[in-house]
């Protein structure tokens, strides 16, 4: 993460990306404080109570996570993590997540956050990267599908909304190597 900060080019303004650090802990909670319901509900834990995101950071300690926050006119909005996995059997896969602020997105934040954490993933060896979202997300299906992603299951009643309404949930993987050798064989290095 010797890259960082640095800023990326969005659609209208620009956003600063940096790693989370153990000082954002109160701005992690205003932001997922200020999201709505539905975009909570896909997320692993609950972001919004404070020992949550103290597990959190406690991950990328140990090495587990990296975690990419973007901040636009000094406020956050949005990151992108890698969730690597320790167990033996699936060292070489990792979920990436991306969320972004309904007032960011449109934007291109998304895009260039799941881009970014993508090379994160490319940079550590990871062979394999999954992500998962509900059915109506349908941008963020799509955005993935463009990027290379592919439909590789479907849970049933995965998650549970605050209101108790079950919703499935759409996971999408990607080879790693195989993408790179497609893009490096059409110039896109």
């Amino acid at each position: 993460m010797d890259t960082y900060p640095k800023t990326v080019r969005l659609r209208a303004t620009t956003a600063l990306l940096r790693p989370l650090a153990h000082g954002d802990a109160e701005e992690v909670l205003v932001f997922a404080r200020s999201l709505p319901a539905h975009d909570l509900m896909f997320l692993r834990r609950d972001i919004t109570k404070p020992e949550t995101v103290a597990h959190w950071l406690d991950e990328i300690d140990q090495g587990l996570a990296l975690v990419v926050i973007a901040e636009i006119d000094g406020r956050m909005a949005g990151y992108g993590m890698l969730s690597l996995n320790d167990l033996d059997w699936s060292r070489h896969l990792a979920e990436l997540r991306v969320l972004v602020h309904p007032d960011f997105r449109e934007t291109g934040l998304g895009r260039a956050m799941i881009r970014e954490v993508f090379a994160l993933a490319v940079n550590r060896g990871v062979e394999k990267v999954i992500a998962r979202m509900t059915l109506d997300q349908t941008s963020a299906r799509s955005l993935f599908q463009e990027l290379g992603f592919r439909p590789e299951a479907l849970h049933e009643n995965e998650v549970k909304d605050r209101a108790g309404k079950l919703h499935d949930v759409l996971r999408m993987a990607v080879d790693v190597q195989a993408l790179l050798a497609r893009r490096d064989s059409y110039g896109l290095g």
